[in-house]
């Protein structure tokens, strides 16, 4: 698949989960559909998805039941479209970003940096509300997900493309 569909994709999907909750999910779920058709990878991908709602429902679920931050929509352990936000991101691995799965270093830095900015993007747009001040907020965040996108990218490396 073209990086540049897979990336328009996941954005496009980010943005309608974001700006429209659960009801703008159901309008970014048949993106995601797209973006597994369009996919030479689809048992790989559909393997990476499973493992990613798996690890968000945790990540997110725990974090939402220490009081980290909420949701502006409802839904337990997480809202339906922040599941389809993690499905999005699992489309990734093996496209537009399968350049890092061998980059430690980078990996650990995509992570610390881009999970952060956008749980912070999100928050920004109403999506959510951080209940921690905000720069403990995004340094946990930061450490969560430079060894999430780590291990994540590890994982896709080890995968069988078929």
């Amino acid at each position: 698949m073209n990086p540049f569909i897979n990336v328009g994709i996941n954005q496009a999907i980010w943005f309608l989960c974001v700006l429209g909750g659960n009801t703008g999910a159901l309008f970014a779920l048949p993106l995601l559909v797209v973006n597994i058709l369009l996919s030479r990878h689809r048992r790989a991908d559909l393997q990476m998805i499973g493992l990613m709602l798996l690890i968000g429902t945790f990540v997110d679920g725990t974090l939402q039941a220490i009081g980290f931050f909420s949701f502006t929509s409802a839904g337990f352990p997480i809202p339906l479209w922040l599941a389809v936000v993690w499905g999005a991101l699992a489309a990734l691995p093996h496209h537009s970003l399968a350049w890092m799965k061998k980059r430690i270093l980078l990996s650990v830095l995509f992570g610390a940096l881009g999970g952060p900015l956008a749980y912070y993007a999100g928050v920004r747009l109403g999506a959510a509300t951080f209940h921690w001040p905000l720069l403990a907020s995004l340094a946990l965040l930061a450490v969560v997900w430079a060894f999430l996108w780590t291990g994540v990218m590890a994982f896709a490396a080890r995968q069988r493309l078929q």
